[in-house]
């Protein structure tokens, strides 16, 4: 499996949204949802983003934001009276703790249009404009179809020109990294050891230990175990009831330690997830 399916292929994003908003000239709120991902695209005219600190974005058209996690802005359209138009697409990975692009810590990263990832993803745009632009038959899951693909080729592009410093997709962006990390990701049953994982990143146990952390912000066996915990997690909300297969499964021995780390790291007991997602909705 490759390195970005790694992840994509356990944590599977969902189009929640696609939607366009007008901006004024005076200032409107834009509350984006903490728990879900954006990709914010200027459709036409200038428009800035200012977050709750104070911190400004300028969006020229053709120039877009990515997200990894929402949050409220202030939203207004440049004084010139040309219309300015803001297209949001947004994502839903079940939960904000189950979200491994949220570990980056990124408050936002911006693409112009000239730039390379701007024009790779000019062909996609193209087309999703037109579908978001024309009332057609079938157009929402086309769009929500469209706008997953445009997701997945923005993450890819960001790791082949390493544009994240930090986090998972850094981790994945470095070849010897991505080798390691995908090993775990692959087979989280598997008793890892620094020096078995080193030995696939091909690098001196020490070397590799001190680029993880730095890279990561956390050990190769603390990464391990949240993978593990939020794997866990995600088959719980899926409805996989049996903890002794589960923890089986990822490699606990017995099931009241995968009890105690599952509490431990996701802050509730696995039980309280089961019964969540069979609440009624």
């Amino acid at each position: 499996m490759d390195r970005l399916s790694s992840v994509l292929s356990a944590f599977r994003p969902r189009t929640t949204a696609v939607t366009g908003v007008f901006a004024q000239p005076s200032e409107q709120p834009l509350a984006l949802k903490s728990g879900a991902c954006y990709w914010l695209y200027c459709l036409s005219g200038e428009l800035r983003l200012t977050d709750p600190h104070g911190k400004r974005l300028a969006l020229c058209q053709g120039e877009g934001v990515w997200l990894a996690s929402g949050m409220s802005f202030s939203l207004m359209a440049s004084l010139n009276k040309q219309a300015s138009q803001l297209l949001i697409c947004e994502y839903d990975f079940a939960s904000k703790a189950l979200n491994p692009l949220l570990d980056d810590g990124l408050h936002w990263v911006k693409v112009t249009e000239s730039e390379t990832i701007g024009q790779q993803l000019q062909p996609l745009h193209c087309i999703l404009i037109q579908e978001f632009t024309q009332d057609r038959c079938g157009s929402q899951v086309v769009l929500e179809r469209l706008a997953e693909a445009l997701l997945v080729q923005l993450l890819r592009l960001f790791m082949q020109t390493n544009r994240i410093p930090s986090g998972l997709l850094a981790g994945l962006s470095d070849t010897k990294l991505a080798r390691a990390i995908v090993a775990m990701h692959e087979q989280p049953h598997q008793a890892w050891q620094v020096h078995e994982l080193a030995a696939l990143a091909g690098m001196s146990r020490s070397s590799f230990s001190r680029l993880f952390r730095e890279t990561l912000a956390m050990t190769p066996m603390a990464y391990l175990t949240l993978w593990r915990m939020r794997v866990a997690a995600q088959r719980l909300k899926s409805g996989d009831k049996n903890l002794a297969i589960l923890s089986d499964e990822l490699g606990y021995q017995s099931e009241a330690a995968f009890r105690r780390t599952f509490k431990r790291i996701m802050g509730v007991a696995p039980g309280a997830v089961v019964r969540a997602s069979s609440a009624p909705h």
